[in-house]
């Protein structure tokens, strides 16, 4: 087990100290605003009154998201972009996301954050989003979520899984802070 904290660790660390050029971060961008338009549309397809609440929000976010559970602890993480309709601003966003609890599996995973309060579009706009306790079941692109952070919270959170199977019930904390490499030009 400390094997697995100190891979992530040397991960957080390795991925810390690295640089983007004005060049890669505009990649990176326009990769991250195209995978959240499939993201979305693919959501749209699957929800068609998805739209609807996407249109009358204060904004949402899109995170590609990977996570890795064994019994004990999970890891994952992932990055996005964040929509602010209200400011009509597009920030990028990094994620991070640990578990502990019961479960097993690694899955990749788009998701989407639909803001419906001033409140929620606030703590975004801080930096700073963290979400709480929950239980996830998933195989391919079937997956099940459900938070006790989600109940009248001012949000609403849509999954579209992609790859892999897991089925865990955990403590988990989601952070999700600003991308300064990404959103400083």
């Amino acid at each position: 087990m400390t094997s697995l904290f100190r891979l992530i660790i040397a991960t957080i660390v390795l991925t810390g100290c690295s640089t983007l050029t004005v060049e890669e971060a505009a990649q990176k961008r326009d990769e991250l605003d195209s995978m959240a338009e499939r993201a979305v549309a693919a959501l749209i397809e699957k929800e068609p009154g998805l739209r609807q609440q996407i249109d009358s929000s204060k904004g949402y976010l899109v995170a590609d998201m990977k996570l890795t559970k064994v019994p004990i602890v999970g890891a994952g993480g992932g990055e996005g972009v964040f929509i602010d309709k209200v400011n009509n601003e597009r920030k990028f966003i990094e994620v991070g996301r640990f578990d502990i609890g019961g479960g097993w599996g690694a899955r990749a995973y788009k998701a989407l954050l639909v803001i419906e309060t001033d409140e929620v579009l606030q703590r975004l706009n801080s930096g700073v989003w963290e979400f709480a306790a929950g239980v996830e079941a998933s195989a391919g692109s079937a997956a099940a979520d459900g938070s006790s952070s989600g109940l009248k919270q001012g949000y609403t959170l849509h999954v579209l899984s992609e790859a892999g199977a897991s089925a865990t019930a955990t403590a988990r904390v989601i952070r999700i802070k600003l991308n300064t490499k990404l959103n400083s030009d």
